[in-house]
């Protein structure tokens, strides 16, 4: 403050941010009130009051992020049969993934149960475990060190693999469920190989022969290297480690009582050789222009450039057109803003959000700047083939 670079009102704003979330929680009545069980209450009888499940499960569901539905795998019809497969697909625990530790795994709700409480009596449901996370014994006892986090099936592969095509066989659709579990996106659990355990990968396929419709919910906690799977799966859903709410939140877009609108916060690249791979990039002296193929540009020459999927991507189960596109200003001064206008259409059959995004690119700027910066975003509101004007503001940075 001495220097000037920040002033008094800047520090009351975001104090008062601090202490608005403070006052939200209840804190200032019983600043005590989200630490778990009291000595008067060893049973935590109001832990379910606290868990506020509505507000978990709409989070969980407008994080979700739809990567691929070919020819409209998803949503899935509420009745039928469905095979649900996978051990993370009946994993309370890494349903909290990593830095949960005030969770109560107990308190989750898995995949299983959201697709078998969803579907009810219309359909049936038929679970079996196709695959551990990982058969890698180093990976194991890693992951086991403080406490015996993952369960392996004392099963072989080829017995759980045989239990698992037996299911599909007997379904209209398979739900998969795959990637990492808790501890592998955890402190300290930096990986050198991000394509999914070769277990898992050795289940999909073997799903994949089966020619029944195949949905990858995916349950992870970075970027994976998913080309293959991006093949052999009919439609994809991203779903990190979604919560407490998660398997109702998972099953509430399978069956479309949600329409997904997440984007990705985070480029999947194709290879691990790929990595480091972020959207806001600098340029290089010779950029790759796919238009205007050239040898000695800046490109891979085994594999595509860019990511398999980008960040800000995400699908919808309704379609969306952008026009009117407007700036409040041809230019921006140095601090200065702009504000930018469009005209969001839902065009296609059902309800549905989207999130409009706004990058810039500094083409003559002094110094090395990004290929392009996000700089603005808002979701647009539920709606059914309906226009809807959005504004977002940029503001010049030095």
């Amino acid at each position: 403050m001495k220097s000037g670079k920040v002033t008094m009102a800047e520090l009351d704003d975001a104090t008062r941010h601090v202490l608005n979330v403070k006052y939200d929680m209840g804190l200032f009545n019983d600043p005590y009130s989200h630490l778990g069980p009291k000595d008067s209450d060893p049973q935590d009888t109001n832990a379910e009051s606290r868990l506020h499940r509505k507000e978990a499960r709409e989070v969980a569901r407008e994080s979700l992020v739809l990567l691929k539905n070919r020819l409209d795998t998803l949503p899935l019809k509420k009745s039928g049969t469905i095979a649900v497969v996978g051990a993370l697909a009946d994993s309370k625990r890494d349903m909290m993934g990593s830095w949960s530790a005030a969770g109560v795994a107990d308190q989750s709700v898995t995949v299983l149960t959201g697709i078998k409480e969803a579907l009810g009596d219309n359909g049936k449901v038929i679970y079996a475990k196709g695959a551990n996370v990982t058969d890698d014994k180093g990976i194991v006892d890693f992951l086991n060190l403080y406490e015996n986090a993952v369960q392996v099936d004392p099963r072989s592969p080829q017995e759980m693999i045989d239990e698992a095509v037996a299911a599909a066989k007997q379904s209209d659709v398979v739900v998969a469920v795959v990637g990492e579990a808790q501890g592998m996106a955890h402190e300290a659990s930096s990986r050198t190989d991000i394509t999914l355990p070769q277990s898992q990968r050795n289940l999909i396929a073997a799903l994949k022969a089966t020619g029944k419709p195949l949905v990858l919910v995916l349950m992870n906690g970075r970027p994976l290297a998913l080309v293959k799977e991006d093949q052999q799966a009919d439609a994809l859903l991203e779903t990190w480690f979604a919560g407490t709410e998660g398997g109702h939140a998972i099953a509430d877009v399978l069956f479309g009582d949600y329409n997904p609108s997440g984007k990705l916060p985070m480029s999947f690249p194709r290879s691990v050789g790929q990595i480091p791979t972020y959207y806001s990039h600098l340029n290089t002296g010779r950029p790759y222009n796919p238009e205007k193929p050239n040898k000695y540009t800046s490109r891979y020459f085994d594999e595509a450039n860019g990511p398999l999927y980008p960040f800000g991507y995400g699908l919808s189960y309704t379609t969306f057109s952008v026009s009117d596109v407007n700036m409040s200003s041809a230019t921006m001064p140095r601090d200065g803003s702009v504000t930018a206008s469009v005209q969001v259409t839902n065009t296609g059959n059902c309800e549905g959000a989207t999130v409009i995004q706004l990058y810039l690119q500094d083409v003559t700027a002094s110094m090395s700047r990004p290929v392009k910066m996000l700089r603005g975003f808002k979701r647009s509101p539920s709606n059914r083939a309906k226009r809807k004007p959005l504004a977002s503001q940029s503001t010049s940075t030095r």
